[in-house]
């Protein structure tokens, strides 16, 4: 059962129309693209909580203006209580409309948001679900440290365990692409650095369901009998970094796969970070939102991607209150509260695609 983030002491008065002009700003800055004709902006976001805790009109429309600068948005932790997302979606007005799942692990859906002028929906929607037989087994490495010294233990023909969340996917047409979304919150367990085995065991669950996920999506674009070969995976797949021994993202490369953040005209190369901002994350030091691509021709129709840093443009004042009197870490640590409880705690990530 999701745990909603505290109302922080004291509260926010979010004034939307103030914050609206200051994502606009950012927006540009961060060089976002508009919507435009020939292109496709495919975003994902996690929007922590979503009916969990209550939000306030004001803060859903700072949420839904986000939203309304891309033509097709994969959102996650939509809770069993999905009210709060409707009166986004509501508030982000014609033409954006959008399709659910139903509830799965920790209470959550998952959805898409389309702007209807640009995207139409397909034929295909349901979820991911592995039959038995097709349970991957694999040896899972986990690098971690203990006694000042890097260790790595590994898992030997450790068994899948069924997806927490079943990835939700969807087929769905822009211009002259069309293609098939897998949305995705994998599970999380625990952080490869745990002192505990059982903890380093959860995590490996983690690699896991991310390989049945990348190995699923690979069967199923090289098989014959495949809606369309040209799929995405994007979501919150709690991959924590791409360093050479992050055993997540390996899991994911595995198959030839191109997370964009790896991408390069060259083929797959690895990065300390997501994009030039940073991590998806607040902290700006995990890369835990990803969206990689089939090896399809899909790929060579990306033009950029990024993540948008929308908590470095709002609530501008409660942040100068803060620095003015505390250190940039002890101001940080007082203003992500506010971030978390009427926003979220990942930010959005996109990329451009060539639709003509």
């Amino acid at each position: 059962m999701a745990i909603p983030f505290k109302e922080p002491t004291p509260p926010l008065r979010i004034r939307s129309a103030d914050e609206i002009s200051a994502l606009d700003a950012h927006f540009d800055k961060r060089d976002v693209p508009r919507s435009s004709a020939n292109r496709l902006l495919l975003a994902s976001w996690n929007i922590a909580n979503l009916g969990v805790q209550e939000r306030s009109d004001s803060a859903c429309k700072v949420i839904a203006h986000i939203l309304k600068r891309f033509d097709l948005i994969a959102v996650q932790e939509i809770n069993d209580d999905y009210r709060s997302f409707t009166t986004i979606v509501k508030m982000m007005g014609e033409p954006f409309n959008f399709i659910m799942s139903d509830t799965a692990g920790n209470d959550e859906r998952l959805a898409y948001v389309y702007n209807a002028h640009k995207v139409q929906p397909g034929n295909l929607f349901g979820e991911v679900a592995l039959r038995p037989r097709e349970y991957p087994k694999r040896d899972v490495r986990v690098h971690y440290r203990k006694n000042r010294k890097n260790q790595v233990q590994i898992f030997k023909n450790l068994r899948y365990t069924p997806f927490d969340r079943n990835p939700f996917i969807g087929s769905f047409k822009s211009g002259e692409i069309d293609f098939v979304l897998a949305n995705v919150h994998l599970y999380f367990g625990k952080f490869q650095q745990s002192s505990k085995e059982e903890d380093r065991l959860k995590y490996a669950r983690r690699v896991l369901e991310i390989y049945a996920l990348a190995k699923w999506a690979n069967d199923r674009s090289s098989g014959g009998n495949a809606w369309d070969k040209d799929i995405v995976l994007l979501g919150d797949m709690n991959v924590p970094n791409m360093e050479n021994n992050e055993a997540t993202i390996s899991a994911l490369q595995q198959f030839a796969w191109t997370a964009v953040g790896l991408y390069q005209d060259s083929g797959l190369a690895r990065t300390e970070n997501l994009t030039r901002i940073g991590g998806s994350n607040l902290g700006n030091d995990k890369t835990y939102d990803q969206i990689a691509f089939a090896p399809t021709s899909l790929k060579n129709r990306i033009v950029k991607h990024g993540v948008f840093d929308f908590d470095s443009a709002v609530f501008s004042n409660k942040w100068r209150e803060l620095i003015s009197t505390q250190t940039h870490a002890s101001a940080v640590k007082a203003f992500n509260p506010y971030l978390k409880r009427y926003l979220s705690d990942h930010r959005p990530i996109w990329v451009e695609l060539r639709s003509d």
